[in-house]
């Protein structure tokens, strides 16, 4: 078996080192947990950027693993496809930006062959996903991978560049959110930018600066966000 690139290289001197003795029980540990924020499983890797949405949303969020040959209920049914690497190395370089090098190990289970790929949370966010229309950041929430909307990324953003701390008095649009919030119990992007009275990029930043500094929180449904008092 030859190898061309990194990730098939890791994988393929792995693959060599499978013996009888190999312990399985960490792995069937981590199965047993299921599918949840920073875990999820793979009978296999059919798209691409199907699997580059994963790793966004792990890159973006808090890291996470992925268990290649492992069905959604648990059952190992082994790599089917040893070319499956190359969707891999497909997601990662070629459909996500900034791209990501996840660890990849190789474990054998009762003769089954199945990946876990590492992905650590990443430094340089947000990760977006090269689709069809647009470039697309996706965050993860329980075991589902979710588009972050203008707000999440900016919230990144300014992570990423150590923003200002929270001051001690808020500036009046900031406060003209606060005691909205006090009397209302949410609000979209749209209404903020109506009641402090500004355009959608400052809104957005002070949505964004208001998650930091934790003096509101959001939630999604459907794809429709909304900011509630922390």
């Amino acid at each position: 078996m030859s190898c061309s690139t990194d990730l098939r290289y890791e994988y393929c001197c792995m693959y060599k080192d499978f013996d009888s003795n190999y312990s399985s029980r960490n792995l069937l540990e981590l199965i047993r947990e299921g599918e949840h924020e920073n875990q999820d499983f793979k009978y296999k890797i059919s798209d691409s950027r199907k699997i580059a949405r994963t790793i966004s949303a792990f890159s973006n969020t808090s890291g996470g693993r992925l268990l290649v040959g492992v069905r959604d209920n648990g059952v190992v049914a082994g790599v089917k496809d040893e070319d499956d690497i190359y969707m891999i190395e497909n997601a990662t370089q070629i459909f996500l930006s900034p791209s990501v090098n996840p660890e990849i190990l190789a474990h054998n289970v009762d003769g089954k062959v199945v990946w876990e790929i590492n992905i650590p949370e990443g430094s340089n966010k947000p990760y977006k996903v090269e689709e069809l229309d647009s470039m697309t950041a996706y965050y993860r929430d329980q075991d589902e991978n979710f588009a972050a909307n203008a707000v999440l990324i900016e919230v990144w953003k300014q992570e990423q560049a150590n923003r200002s701390k929270r001051p001690v008095e808020f500036s009046d649009s900031e406060r003209k959110l606060i005691d909205y919030l006090k009397v209302y119990p949410a609000i979209s992007t749209s209404k903020a930018a109506k009641v402090m009275a500004i355009d959608r990029r400052r809104t957005v930043e002070t949505l964004a600066r208001l998650i930091r500094w934790e003096v509101i929180d959001w939630a999604q449904d459907q794809g429709k966000f909304e900011y509630f008092l922390d």
